[in-house]
């Protein structure tokens, strides 16, 4: 004859592991789903890293360097549009 005690503590214990299971397949689904989630983040913002601006390179829009690869023109921090090399110049200066 089997113990009461043994008995009630193996029902328990079955008890505990299909609870155990429903929290694994509960688990598994909310994964799947963020996954999905994730994976529909990529399709909204789409490729970005891959595309290139207007002068070629991955730079930021706007920024501007000719097809020689040297700057043709900055703004310097008043906002002012002036010759790249005159702006360094300035730059360093103050940094000097």
């Amino acid at each position: 004859m089997a113990d009461p005690k043994t008995e009630d503590q193996s029902d328990e214990m079955e008890h505990d592991l299909h609870q155990l299971e429903d929290h694994i397949t509960d688990a598994e689904k909310k994964l799947e789903a963020r996954k999905e989630e994730a994976d529909s983040v990529d399709d909204v913002a789409g490729d970005w890293e891959d595309e290139q601006d207007r002068g070629g390179g991955d730079d930021p829009e706007g920024a501007k360097e000719s097809s020689s690869g040297t700057d043709t023109d900055a703004a310097d921090s008043s906002g002012e549009t002036r010759p790249a090399e005159e702006v360094r110049a300035e730059v360093e200066s103050k940094m000097d």
